[in-house]
């Protein structure tokens, strides 16, 4: 009977490390922007990077980098269009691929507004994360984040003192 139970706690317990490692997150990058221009006195110092994010249930942008020539503070804003696919999952299945797959656009957009000392200042910014939410599936199936595939990537800062914006290539983690 005890040899059952602890067979039995074993298995459970690796059907729970087997699912954590499925869930664990993809993170790419970073990357740095392709360009950057500006207006007025406020500019970029270095190069901005990106980093994309996925898991199974939610997908983000974050962008880090520096600025000098603001005033006291200054607002970084990241925007993107992505190209979601969701798709629906019986958990109870092994390697099981989802199934009615469903391809939607969206914008990702995220902004932060941070203090700058004698004009400089870093910033980190993330978009709203994106989703399966709204994914149609038939009970028990539920909903899973297949893909989303990040296009038109911008980050803007600005400040009392002008605009400074990169762009970065398309990533789809």
């Amino acid at each position: 009977m005890l040899r059952k139970i602890g067979i039995i706690a074993v298995l459970s317990l690796l059907v729970t490390a087997l699912a954590a490692v499925a869930a664990q997150a993809v993170t790419l990058g970073p990357f740095a922007a392709t360009s950057t221009s500006n207006t007025g006195g406020l500019h970029f110092v270095g190069t901005p990077t990106i980093t994309a994010t996925k898991d199974a249930n939610s997908a983000t942008l974050t962008a880090s980098g520096e600025v000098a020539g603001a005033g006291t503070t200054a607002t970084a804003t990241l925007a993107s269009q992505a190209e979601v696919t969701t798709g629906c999952i019986n958990r109870g299945s092994k390697d099981q691929e989802p199934s009615g797959l469903q391809t939607t656009t969206t914008t990702a957009t995220g902004t932060t507004t941070f203090r700058t000392r004698s004009g400089r200042g870093t910033f980190t910014v993330s978009t709203v994360p994106i989703t399966s939410a709204g994914a149609d599936c038939p009970p028990p199936m539920t909903p899973t984040l297949v893909s989303v595939n990040f296009t038109d990537i911008t980050l803007t800062v600005t400040s009392q003192t002008g605009t400074a914006t990169a762009t970065f290539a398309d990533i789809d983690p």
